[in-house]
């Protein structure tokens, strides 16, 4: 075959892109120098960011399993942890609901913002709804993000269960949704007593948790374009001050402080869209349109 300069150039674009996409699609792999302070765990930290209560069951449950190993745990969700220093634990384990195929930024933000951990085994778990989308990734996040502060990577824990995208149901999918209705269900909780246990079973032993990350399209439409792009079919976010009964639910489950029950209002341009006020609110008062569709929240939509 005769080569041209045109034929040479097609030749080597491709290469090129070959050896680009091939390094893609082999993802990650989650390398540390980190090395383990010691294999002895007496305390341990299990710690949270959970919306609806999926991810709060998981983690629950993990600091069950250790305690029933004897171990001393603290846990809870990282907006009622005051006061703790992680350096001062054994072994960590934090998770979240994947939120917009990664995870949540005010978790992320909570997880930089941590003092070092050097020498600490760390572990990730993650919930999402349905058939997930991008939950490998976001395990393998939390656990880099951990290790970035000097944790030993320990495990990746992945479990699925009912959708909480009101969208979802709210524009008659609901089918899709109750597909799932009984997740999480006894075979994920035993999973998860069987992760709890590999975690300590790896730290006791002294080894490192090998992780890599997947190539995923949907690392490329993660986080702040699916937000914005979810923002931008929302209309009408606002309290409705006749039907609320001041419980601060909504206020709570906020991640970002921008909702104001009393005033009846949302500052949208800082909310990330997480429908934490619409999905917790007991009385339906918190009022939302996606697409000119009314949202029914996750209590509500069991009514329905």
């Amino acid at each position: 075959m005769k080569i041209t300069r045109r034929s040479f150039t097609l030749a080597a674009l491709a290469a090129t892109a070959g050896l680009y996409f091939s390094g893609i699609l082999n993802g990650k792999v989650l390398k540390t120098e980190n090395k383990m302070k010691s294999n002895k765990v007496k305390r341990g930290l299990v710690v949270w960011y959970s919306q609806t209560g999926n991810t709060a069951r998981i983690g629950r449950l993990i600091a069950a399993t250790w305690m029933k190993a004897g171990i001393k745990v603290d846990s809870g969700d990282y907006r009622e942890l005051e006061n703790i220093n992680p350096a001062e634990y054994d072994v960590i384990a934090a998770g979240s609901p994947v939120y917009y195929y990664e995870v949540p930024e005010n978790f992320r933000g909570w997880i930089n913002g941590l003092s070092r951990i050097d020498g600490t085994p760390v572990a990730s778990f993650v919930t999402f709804g349905g058939k997930g989308g991008n939950q490998h990734n976001t395990a393998y996040s939390i656990l880099e993000m951990l290790s970035d502060k000097g944790g030993v990577p320990a495990g990746m824990g992945l479990f699925g269960a009912m959708s909480t995208f009101a969208p979802t149901w709210s524009a008659g999918n609901g089918d899709r949704v109750l597909k799932f209705k009984d997740q999480p269900d006894e075979k994920i909780y035993s999973r998860v007593r069987e992760y709890a246990a590999e975690i300590l079973q790896r730290v006791n032993e002294g080894k490192t948790f090998e992780a890599d990350s997947e190539f995923s399209f949907s690392d490329y439409i993660s986080g702040g374009v699916s937000i914005s792009g979810t923002k931008l079919l929302i209309t009408g976010h606002s309290v409705n001050t006749d039907k609320c009964i001041g419980c601060g639910k909504c206020v709570e489950s906020c991640p970002v402080n921008t909702i104001f029950p009393d005033k009846g209002t949302v500052d949208t341009d800082r909310c990330i869209a997480c429908l934490g006020c619409v999905n917790n609110c007991p009385v339906d008062a918190v009022e939302m349109k996606f697409m000119g569709v009314k949202q029914s929240g996750f209590g509500t939509f069991f009514i329905i």
